[in-house]
């Protein structure tokens, strides 16, 4: 019997349990959900058409489309014992700890958005699709350490939505809306609910005013911990239109 066979298995063994382990989850996730949020956002939308109606009043068409949101929120979280640490910005977290976790989101994207009317113009369909720009900045704090970083991604995004025109510059909205970033490392993915009264100011101003909420995964670092924000809060919108 060759004595290197049982050292050669033993040596194969370690390194599978090694690439094994490699691959394993070892941090957890960083989490909040903040229902408190205010989220105002500005958007200029610039008509390919000739509508029939003022710029301001939803209509049937096409435009291309200039968004601008902001978001800021907390979350608490708990890292019971025996939970994986939080690894962050080259900082660990280890259990049983509690953790406050502050964050900010600047969304801006540029779309081309496409409308129909039906139902004798009453009901409409929207359409949107282009790229979104991401600058997130959270940070992780304990009673006895904190960590902070900033991350930037550029990403494709669209969505799709309903308008009910109640009367002529009065209407309300229900969209969904999602982003896929291009890079790895930060806000990964978000989603967004959003459902808008709108009334029309003049010929090119309107105001949507009501209630969404985001969806936003990401990671912050290879090997170390993804995070996950969700929130949401009454929202403002400031619509320009030409």
């Amino acid at each position: 019997m060759n004595t290197a066979d049982p050292i050669r298995t033993r040596l194969l063994a370690g390194l599978f349990a090694a690439l094994a382990l490699a691959g394993c989850k070892t941090a957890s996730q960083i989490v909040a959900d903040d229902k408190r949020v205010t989220l105002p956002s500005l958007r200029v939308a610039v008509s390919l058409d000739d509508g029939t109606q003022t710029p301001s009043d939803p209509q049937t068409g096409k435009a291309i489309e200039f968004g601008l949101v902001r978001a800021k929120g907390n979350g608490e979280q708990t890292l019971a014992t025996g939970r994986p640490p939080i690894i962050y910005n080259n900082t660990t977290f280890l259990a049983p700890e509690q953790l406050k976790n502050d964050f900010d989101i600047n969304y801006a994207d540029i779309s081309f958005r496409w409308r129909k009317f039906f139902r004798e113009r009453a009901l409409g369909l929207e359409l949107s699709g282009g790229i979104g720009h991401t600058s997130m900045g959270l940070t992780v704090s304990s009673a006895t350490q904190n960590a902070s970083a900033r991350f930037n991604n550029y990403g494709a995004q669209g969505g799709v939505g309903l308008i009910w025109r109640m009367r002529p510059g009065t209407s309300l909205h229900a969209h969904v809306s999602g982003f896929a970033g291009r890079d790895e490392v930060g806000l990964r993915d978000m989603g967004r609910y959003q459902l808008f009264l709108a009334q029309a100011l003049g010929d090119n101003l309107a105001l949507r005013a009501g209630y969404a909420k985001w969806e936003v995964n990401g990671k912050s670092g290879y090997g170390a911990s993804d995070f996950r924000m969700t929130f949401s809060g009454p929202t403002l919108d400031v619509g320009l239109n030409f």
